[in-house]
């Protein structure tokens, strides 16, 4: 008789179960090798959007150059609302960055925000204030499309770019990038 090959015989792959999550475990995070999840909660913070007269009138009327082109008050909106997300973390990460006002005190800090568009810079300047503990107000004070906006010294900027941007400050009428995300 023949001595033939023996069949091959078919391979079974030992599946494992999937790990059961223990909830009162003591598991890593960013502060310890060794802490329990007590709660996880999201908070919402109420935000109100505002346009001041000036840029109302810009943007309907112009100024001595003319109708201002490419500050139309939904691309504004949308600009403002895209970086309020980057705002918050700046706020939080960067030392000495703020751009929250508290109660009255002078002078109001304002933040210049940028993207680019359609071949020049949307440049739009926000004040921010905080009415109550998750209440807060952003008006838009101007708007300009333009490639040489000018800044005061110490000024903070927020260059968007898509879903990332930059945190730059201008210091000796030079913009010296902080931070980016």
């Amino acid at each position: 008789m023949d001595q033939r090959e023996p069949r091959k015989r078919i391979q079974y792959v030992k599946k494992g179960l999937p790990a059961i999550e223990d909830g009162v475990a003591f598991i890593k995070n960013k502060s310890s090798d060794h802490a329990r999840r007590i709660f996880v909660e999201v908070e919402n913070i109420h935000i109100e959007l505002w346009f001041d007269k000036h840029y109302h009138d810009r943007h309907q009327y112009g100024d001595e150059d003319g109708k201002r082109e490419g500050i139309d008050p939904k691309t504004v909106e949308d600009l403002v609302k895209r970086s309020l997300k980057h705002l918050l973390f700046y706020s939080s990460a960067v030392a000495g960055f703020k751009f929250m006002n508290f109660f009255s005190l002078p002078p109001p800090v304002r933040v210049v925000l940028q993207e680019e568009s359609n071949g020049s810079k949307l440049n739009v300047v926000i004040e921010a204030h905080c009415l109550r503990i998750n209440n807060c107000e952003i008006t838009v004070k101007t708007a300009m499309c333009t490639d040489d906006f000018r800044m005061p010294m110490g000024q903070y900027c927020i260059e968007m770019q898509g879903d990332s941007s930059i945190l730059s400050r201008c210091d000796n009428k030079k913009m010296v990038e902080i931070c980016s995300i």
